[in-house]
């Protein structure tokens, strides 16, 4: 009923503590497409969520919390890039990826390798998989959901 309210009238801007807890898919979608509308026409839109799915999917800009302060902020695209890309590369010239610098978090299973890249290394490792005659390939960027966790795995993070 709160949000029913919240965007009966235009607005702008909207405070969202939580919306979408407890609402049922069709009313989720419905929700956000409310929050995409009132963004479009120009309306500020402040979503707090620990839905991270949703955060990525309405959100322009995010900024993670930590013990009450802010420990990143930036456009949701920008913080992808300080974080690893994950690959999935098939074939059988998939095992020779595997001794690239930069590479991290490295699992091979036959012709099939996986791993995680810094941004910076990401030219290298195309050239080389591009030359190397893999059949599969699947890149994932880095999750809002990893981003958050990163600054929860260093108990010394610095807010920034």
């Amino acid at each position: 009923m709160a949000l029913i309210a919240a965007f009966a009238r235009p607005a702008q801007l909207y405070l969202l503590d939580e919306p979408s807890s407890g609402l049922d898919p069709l009313t989720e979608l419905v929700f956000r497409r409310q929050v995409r509308r009132a963004s479009a026409d120009g309306a500020t839109v402040l979503l707090s969520s620990h839905i991270l799915s949703e955060v990525e999917q309405l959100c322009g800009r995010v900024t993670i919390i930590r013990s009450g302060r802010a420990v990143e902020t930036g456009a949701l695209a920008a913080l992808r890039h300080l974080r690893l890309t994950h690959f999935r590369v098939e074939g059988v010239g998939a095992a020779g990826l595997a001794d690239l610098p930069g590479l991290c978090n490295i699992r091979t299973d036959g012709d099939v390798v996986e791993f995680d890249v810094n941004p910076a290394d990401l030219p290298l490792v195309l050239e080389v998989a591009a030359a190397a005659g893999i059949s599969g390939l699947s890149v994932s960027p880095p999750s809002l959901e990893s981003l958050f966790l990163s600054h929860y795995d260093d108990p010394t993070d610095q807010v920034r």
